[in-house]
């Protein structure tokens, strides 16, 4: 039979619920730290990168790698939400290993589409295409023209095709309208009514 002293008294009991609890949360949070840890060192480096980088990064890889899939001649169409957003005819047609983006070397043919009719064309000596998010990269002797008469002329120019706009951080020269421009850089729309120029700016105005 035991005796009341052989029991523990209730404040020990309740020390060892307490160190018990104690115990679990800093289980919880050291666990939570290791895998935040690990995340943080082992993002890939796309993750922080704008796509201009990220897309240029392909293009190291594509030509360096021997690609999986080569095509000799053919038309790549790209469609986004149902829709035509560009067309590329070109002499060879690169896949890269992730299958997400693609090199056009010796360019025959190039159209961004508006409403699903042709509304940019443009010249280019290659392009590096995401075939995900539809950007593409411009590169060598880029010549962009609309129905308008209005063209843009640089070295290496951004299409975005989520805000639908152009861009470039190189030297551009445009020809809008009356006016010619030379600039070191530029963002503007598709229909270049909305431009906007930076470094060296020089406007030339016809009267």
């Amino acid at each position: 039979m035991y005796r009341y002293r052989d029991f523990p008294p209730s404040y020990l009991i309740f020390d060892k619920m307490k160190n018990k609890n104690l115990f679990l949360i800093l289980a919880v949070i050291l666990i939570i730290s290791v895998i935040l840890f690990y995340n943080f060192f082992n993002r890939s480096p796309e993750e922080t990168m704008s796509p201009e980088e990220a897309i240029e990064q392909v293009q190291d890889n594509i030509i360096v790698d021997e690609p999986p899939v080569r095509i000799e001649g053919g038309k790549v169409l790209g469609i986004k939400n149902e829709k035509k957003e560009w067309l590329i005819e070109a002499d060879t047609v690169s896949i890269a290993e992730d299958r997400q983006n693609t090199l056009f070397e010796d360019i025959k043919q190039m159209i961004i589409y508006k409403n699903e009719e042709p509304n940019l064309t443009i010249s280019a000596d290659t392009s590096i295409a995401n075939m995900q998010n539809k950007d593409m990269e411009l590169n060598g002797n880029v010549v962009i023209s609309n129905e308008n008469g209005d063209s843009l002329r640089g070295e290496k120019v951004f299409w975005h095709s989520e805000e639908q706009r152009l861009s470039s951080n190189d030297k551009v020269e445009l020809k809008v309208d009356d006016h010619y421009i030379v600039a070191g850089g530029l963002s503007t729309n598709m229909d270049m009514t909305q431009i906007e120029l930076t470094n060296r700016v020089t406007v030339t105005m016809k009267l």
